[in-house]
């Protein structure tokens, strides 16, 4: 009987085991984004564009430089585009989710995994 007892709660500790993965997964989509702000200035050589930092509440936090990683997630629009970063995205609004690596130049640089352009 121990065993029937055993087979039987197994089952319900995988059911459990993965709500509490879908839902830690949907709470990093909705994650804030790391830099926000407009494009100001793009840099061909290197395929970054320059953006005026704002943090919540509009306060200004500096300039960042950002790339795209190799696997990054670029939406224009609303549409998920395949094109890389270019000249015509100065002046646009950009949120910007990195991988935690920011290197301390200035202005800072960094690599996006998905960027958001409106």
């Amino acid at each position: 009987m121990s065993i029937l007892r055993r087979l039987f709660v197994f089952p319900f500790i995988l059911l459990l085991l993965t709500l509490g993965c879908a839902e830690k997964s949907a709470e990093q989509g909705k994650e804030k984004p790391h830099v926000r702000g407009i494009i100001t200035d793009f840099e061909e050589e290197r395929g970054q564009v320059l953006i005026e930092n704002k943090e919540d509440g509009g306060v200004d936090s500096g300039p960042i430089w950002v790339s795209l990683s190799k696997d990054a997630e670029l939406i224009i629009e609303e549409e998920i585009v395949t094109v890389s970063l270019d000249e015509t995205l100065v002046g646009r609004s950009a949120e910007v989710w990195i991988n935690g690596v920011i290197a301390q130049s200035y202005p800072p640089q960094t690599k996006a995994v998905k960027m958001v352009i409106h």
